[in-house]
């Protein structure tokens, strides 16, 4: 499990890196979380 997150955690990086710092381009049809919706995920507990 630690080497699959290593792997996420490099490709997060490889990403922000390729967009300079900006938002990636979310697929067509997805609407961006809200800040409600991204701090109630980050309220749940697994």
């Amino acid at each position: 499990m630690l080497v699959r997150e290593a792997r996420e955690i490099a490709a997060a990086q490889e990403i922000r890196e390729y967009y300079g710092g900006e938002q990636a381009p979310l697929p067509e049809g997805v609407v961006a979380a809200t800040q409600g919706e991204l701090a109630a995920a980050d309220a749940e507990q697994w």
